[in-house]
């Protein structure tokens, strides 16, 4: 597990969803659901905030 942590989801007029996490570098960076889940990030993804 990393030591990022989520700190809100996406989801593009596409339909592709985004977490957006924090690993300290000053602003949160996106990566898809998918690699947010894969790496295990936290909190779960459906538990972010929505943006």
């Amino acid at each position: 597990m990393s030591e990022a942590t989520g700190v809100y989801r996406m989801k593009h007029a596409n339909g592709m969803e985004f977490a957006f996490i924090d690993k300290g570098v000053g602003k949160p960076i996106g990566i898809p659901r998918d690699q947010y889940e894969a790496k295990g990030y936290q909190p779960k993804y459906d538990s972010l905030p929505e943006k």
